[in-house]
């Protein structure tokens, strides 16, 4: 461990170096202390150790979770996709969003490995990090013909391959694929529409992406409210979204598309002043680079250590909502019925909650379970070919960002 941790940390110190302890704090009912709120109000005065004891918490024990959070060597044991010549040799596949793809890979290594223990099956599992796999396994995912060659199992990010009309045509609207969930949805949940009306994809979280002003920069122009605030012209050349030289999250410009058409994406790509990862946002803002606006998962937005100089803007219409999709195989369900339960269960949503994930669970607590989400649609979704349409859309958003991103 580089830097230690030590009782007379301040929580916001220790929560800006390692976002990745807040489901530990959530898991101890000390949510509200790394709270949006909390992370104002108390975390720059509260020491660790303070919180602790007045809340009659093991002091000795809470450490050693927050230091196996942080240390990169004990991240999990979870093998990766290199690890398997075949993807029909995977039980469980997971391609997990940063943010919750450590927590996830800790969670269910310990599940599978306490279900075998016990006498349960062996699963066969890999986890990996979606945005490694965005254009290597998706890509693999079109040229499928047999449903042999998948896992029993998958749990992806963000609208990718297995939402196109291709995979969805071949193998979710002939049978093969059914929603395992039976989950009370969240006021926000069912707002938004997310849980599949057809049971076909379940959802076990969504992703938010929300607005990051800099404040240094946004001067005295009025902070975007909504999504399409984010088009006005006064933000020309100062919008930073997650993407590089040869690629755009969609999860931005798909809902931009489809209620604005080709001339929203043209007003958005004369706003844009970069594409990054959402990590390098964050070191763009740490180091007062970058445009006056960025979207970014709310996870990240966390991450900026000067918290002053920011405002995280959750939009009235709602965050965008990125999904984490679970997928099974429909005559598999009995015999993996114990993993399902825990996958679709309160406990791994518990996980998901405390990385700040909405998730479906309407008796879960949680600082984000009811703000306002918006969703692409299911009817959007399974009348357009979102293979298609992203072709579109980047016809039209890429060259007009062209020589914007390096």
């Amino acid at each position: 461990m580089i830097q230690s941790i030590h009782l007379d940390m301040k929580i916001a110190d220790l929560v800006n170096r390692w976002p990745e302890t807040r489901p530990v704090f959530a898991a101890h009912g000390l949510e509200a202390l790394t709270s949006e709120e909390g992370m104002r109000v108390l975390a720059p005065f509260l020491t660790l150790g303070t919180a602790l004891r007045s809340r009659g918490v093991a002091v000795q024990s809470f450490i050693r979770l927050l230091n196996e959070a942080i240390a990169e060597e004990e991240v999990c044991e979870a093998p990766g996709l290199i690890d398997y010549q075949s993807q029909g040799d995977l039980t469980l596949l997971a391609l997990m969003p940063c943010g919750i793809k450590v927590p996830f890979a800790k969670a269910i290594s310990t599940f599978l490995t306490d279900l075998r223990k016990a006498g349960g099956p062996a699963i066969t599992y890999a986890v990996e990090g979606n945005l490694n796999q965005e254009l290597s396994y998706y890509s693999y995912v079109s040229t499928i013909e047999r449903i042999e060659e998948l896992p029993d199992i998958v749990v992806s990010a963000d609208f990718n391959s297995f939402y196109h009309q291709s995979f969805y045509k071949r193998f979710v609207e002939a049978g093969n694929f059914i929603d395992v969930a039976e989950t009370l949805p969240t006021t926000s949940y069912e707002k938004a529409g997310i849980l599949d009306p057809e049971h076909q994809y379940s959802i076990l979280g969504v992703n938010p992406l929300v607005m990051v002003a800099d404040l240094d920069k946004t001067g005295d122009r009025p902070l975007p409210a909504c999504w399409d605030d984010l088009l006005a012209e006064h933000w020309e050349g100062e919008v930073t979204l997650r993407g590089n030289k040869d690629f755009f999250c969609h999860a931005v410009l798909l809902p931009i598309y489809r209620e604005h058409g080709a001339e929203g994406l043209l007003k958005l790509a004369r706003n844009v002043c970069d594409g990054l990862h959402p990590a390098q946002m964050v070191k763009a803002i740490d180091s007062a680079q970058g445009g006056a606006l960025y979207v970014m998962p709310e996870f990240f937005a966390h991450r900026v250590k000067h918290q002053e100089r920011i405002r995280i803007i959750w939009p009235a219409d709602g965050a965008l909502a990125s999904p984490v999709t679970l997928m099974v195989k429909k005559d598999r369900v009995a015999e993996l019925q114990p993993v399902l339960d825990y996958l679709t269960g309160k406990e791994l949503g518990k996980v998901l909650v405390g990385a700040r994930f909405p998730t479906p669970h309407a008796d879960l607590p949680g600082e984000l379970q009811e703000k306002p989400l918006k969703w692409i649609g299911w009817e959007f979704i399974r009348a357009n070919d979102l293979a298609v349409v992203n072709a579109a859309i980047d016809d039209v958003f890429m060259p007009a960002v062209k020589g914007v991103v390096s």
